[in-house]
């Protein structure tokens, strides 16, 4: 086979030309590009596949989405078909084609109108991004540039700056720049080029070495912005001072459909450049719902700085000040700040020191005042029993979270003791995490099961991970889990929980109590899930009756009752007589349906049918003969009735 290499010099008329006579393998170096230019040719795409990855190999043989350019592969014609496509989504460059090559795929390219999200994981060179200028400049349709995972130095820095200032890409919304190892002077000339995109909606800067040049420049032009769109931006930043803070905060003013914004990393100094941030949250037209600053050391005057803005920004929906070192009289000034956020729905402060009961206290006010608060975050606080106790009183009159993480702190069993009572009316916390507390026993655990049992309980998945449960501790969960109507997760760390057979055979019992029929009705069909961690730990039974809770209930009840009871004791229905003979018939032919998620043939299941019904004749057999004379006596009746009025005829 002869390589077809064309030279950029060729237009689309010749390929428009030429195209009816064109031979797929011809043009290709194996079967799965040629299928891949079949489909671009005749807008052939499966529902699952709408992308194309241009790269040197193929990892799996099998990628039918991934086109492998060798020396046999023509460039023009592959972007001619992807030009005339227009159902192609999405295009990856994974691979450096060189000049000839990128020129010859960028002729067809430009034509494209369908293409929405283009992804490079590769320096494509000089040629490579000048051509995607071109693409963007023509295409209205890309939405989505990914820059991902691959080393971007100082001159793909600056033709990637070259790129985005070579004109407006008006449909161009969102720009991502993650694990690119992308350096504070390269990041500062891609940020300054950006000025020319006001239209950018999300702008995602994440796992990078950005430092005090590149937000400086990135703070300029946000502030350059005429008419800008930016809704969202996240940025991983290093080593910043205040300046950086004032300059991009002035930038973010100027961008008043700025909605989220996610700044984490290094911060070197303090209040100044955070008191700019207020000014952010003061203007009158913030309209700023999540708000991430984690891992900027954020003390006491950090916090009180960033308060004064918070009192006055009422659309604020979610906050994660997680990782600083806010303490008591941080968290006091934070809690003060948001006394008017009606609206706040997420509250993470998670690795932030030690919260005491007065601090803790001091948080618990707030249940009164944020009713929309649906998560909080208290990981990793040095949270001890007292503090827990604090927090608990403010949730017991008026507490809607739904989502409560006390991870890792310092809580026993007293604590546990405090929580319960705190949550024992609650009917809006469906996770809590409680990960991480080895000091709690099996006393604490069986605090639990007045929570449990409660009518208001609508908890749906605890943590228990990283526990010293043991058998005794399984046994106090599994009777505590009795009749409880709402729990679907038990997560916990089965193989180094301590549950041993014993204190597994306590969850087999919860969840199928075989010893009747009635007792495995009863039993529990709404736990989906126990561990999550070394599932492999749990026995064979216990695995297969959480499959069977994850059907729908009724049908759950059925086939564990199959599954346990290969032959039904019939007699305790013979108090009422045949009345329930119809009910049994009818539940086992519903019963049938249901074969399939038990271990149970066609045939054994006749028998089953039929051994049922020959119970009651056997348990009954007077019922039965009366039934049939009775029958027979009216049927006697009916002729001796016809008789006579024949005759009277």
């Amino acid at each position: 086979m002869k390589s077809r290499v064309l030279s950029p010099c060729r237009d689309i008329d010749y390929y428009e030309a030429h195209e009816q006579d064109i031979r797929l393998e011809d043009i290709t170096s194996d079967d799965i590009n040629a299928e891949i230019l079949r489909m671009l040719r005749y807008d052939d795409w499966n529902d699952l596949v709408n992308l194309i990855n241009l790269s040197r190999e193929r990892t799996n043989a099998g990628d039918s989405s991934r086109f492998a350019i060798r020396e046999n592969d023509d460039c023009g014609w592959l972007g001619y078909f992807i030009g005339k496509s227009q159902k192609l989504e999405m295009m990856f460059f994974d691979y450096f084609l060189g000049r000839e090559r990128i020129d010859a795929l960028m002729v067809g390219l430009c034509c494209n109108q369908s293409i929405q999200r283009i992804q490079v994981d590769r320096d494509i060179g000089e040629v490579g991004f000048r051509g995607l200028g071109n693409f963007l400049g023509n295409n209205q349709s890309v939405k989505h540039m990914n820059f991902y995972s691959f080393d971007i130095g100082s001159e793909c820095a600056q033709n990637i700056a070259s790129m985005f200032g070579q004109c407006q890409y008006t449909s161009l919304k969102h720009i991502e720049i993650c694990e690119n190892n992308l350096h504070d002077e390269e990041f500062a000339q891609i940020a300054a080029a950006l000025a020319v995109q006001p239209q950018i909606e999300e702008l995602v800067l994440c796992d990078n070495i950005i430092g005090r040049l590149g937000c400086i420049a990135l703070g300029s032009t946000l502030k350059s912005w005429r008419a800008p769109s930016l809704k969202k931006l996240y940025i991983s930043i290093r080593d910043i001072d205040d300046e950086c803070i004032q300059v991009m905060a002035a930038g973010m003013i100027n961008c008043s459909s700025l909605s989220e914004l996610n700044l984490s990393g290094r911060y070197l100094t303090g209040e100044v450049g955070l008191r700019s941030f207020a000014d952010v949250f003061q203007s009158e037209s913030c309209c700023m719902e999540k708000l991430c600053l984690s891992e900027m050391s954020i003390g006491f005057d950090g916090a009180s700085a960033l308060a004064a803005g918070f009192s006055r920004c009422s659309s604020l929906k979610s906050l994660n000040l997680s990782h600083n070192i806010l303490g008591d009289a941080g968290l006091d000034a934070i809690v003060a700040g948001l006394a008017n956020s009606s609206n706040l729905e997420e509250l993470l402060l998670s690795s932030n020191g030690i919260f005491s009961s007065t601090g803790l206290g001091s948080l618990a006010t707030l249940f009164r005042t944020a009713e929309n608060l649906k998560e909080l975050s208290l990981a990793n606080n040095g949270i001890n029993d007292e503090g827990l106790q604090a927090l608990s009183a403010g949730m017991r009159n008026r507490c809607n979270v739904s989502k409560l993480n006390l991870s890792n702190n310092a809580i026993t069993d007293v604590g546990l003791q405090a929580l319960v009572s705190g949550l024992i009316n609650n009917s809006k916390l469906e996770n809590l995490q409680l990960s991480g507390h080895r000091s709690i026993t099996v006393a604490g655990l069986r605090s639990l099961s007045a929570f449990f049992q409660s009518e208001s309980c609508a908890l749906k998945t605890i943590w228990l991970v990283d526990m010293s449960i043991g058998d005794d501790g399984a046994s106090a969960l599994a009777d505590a889990l009795v009749g409880n109507k709402s729990l679907k997760e038990l997560r916990l760390s089965c193989n180094t929980s301590g549950i041993t057979a014993l204190g597994w055979s306590a969850f087999s019992k919860l969840l199928c109590d075989t010893s009747s029929v009635n007792n495995t009705y009863l039993s529990n069909h709404t736990l989906e899930t126990i561990g999550g961690y070394g599932v492999h730990a749990m026995p064979s039974d216990i695995v297969e009756y959480l499959k069977l809770n994850n059907l729908q209930n009724c049908a759950t009840a059925i086939c564990k009752i199959l599954d346990s009871h290969p032959d039904i004791d019939i007699e305790p229905l013979f108090q009422w007589k045949s009345k329930c003979l119809p009910l049994v018939v009818r539940w086992l032919e519903n019963a049938r349906s249901y074969l399939g998620n038990v271990n149970e043939s066609t045939e054994v299941f006749q028998c089953r049918q039929l051994s049922a019904v020959y119970k009651f004749v056997r348990g009954m057999p007077q019922l039965a003969v009366d039934g049939c004379r009775g029958k027979n006596m009216k049927d006697i009746q009916s002729k001796s009735k016809k008789r006579k009025f024949d005759q009277t005829l």
